[in-house]
């Protein structure tokens, strides 16, 4: 018997760690509720003392006009408030992250900013930029250079190619010659 009670004990969650979470949320569960509750019913109560219970029954139509009137004016009123106390909130609320700035200050201690990924050309600044455009005009330049060495070479070889062959053309006039004045010598 006693092994089956400690079965159905593992089962169900069993543990007294696991059986304190359940009471503390149970617990946390009905104060919330408890709380709603709460809030309800002062909100309820606020509301009837700022908003008076409509009275429309046996009034004539001047009277009905007036009472849409004096509504209209707690409208107004009420807006009103709301917007100075939005404006409240918003002040307060920079007022809050001013003292938070000035603590941090204070302390030394700063939140680092979350880090995302840029682009690598959009962190570039202008002088960076100059720098690129500086170099690519000099390797423009190089390459121009080399290019046009490389024709005067070209030039220089068809020069020299074309004197050597006309001094073979020559050569072998001359030997042409030499033969041919041989040959009148021998006649």
């Amino acid at each position: 018997m006693s092994e089956k009670r400690d079965f159905k004990h593992l089962l169900s969650g069993g543990g007294r760690k696991a059986n304190i979470k359940n009471c503390l949320m149970k617990k946390a569960q009905e104060d919330l509720a408890r709380e709603k509750a709460r809030e309800e019913a002062e909100r309820n109560k606020i509301i009837l003392e700022r908003v008076p219970p409509l009275k429309i029954d046996g009034k004539s139509e001047q009277q009905l006009v007036e009472y849409c009137e004096m509504l209209l004016e707690h409208i107004k009123k009420a807006e009103g408030e709301k917007w100075d106390l939005e404006y409240k909130m918003k002040e307060n609320d920079q007022n809050i992250m001013d003292l938070k700035q000035k603590a941090m200050d204070g302390t030394g201690k700063f939140a680092k900013p979350s880090l995302h990924r840029t682009g690598v050309n959009l962190n570039k600044s202008a002088a960076q930029m100059e720098i690129e455009r500086r170099k690519n005009q000099a390797r423009m330049r190089m390459q121009a250079l080399q290019l046009k060495a490389g024709t005067k070479k070209e030039e220089e070889d068809r020069e020299a190619a074309a004197e050597a062959s006309e001094a073979a053309a020559a050569a072998a006039a001359a030997a042409t010659a030499a033969a041919g004045g041989e040959a009148e010598d021998e006649e």
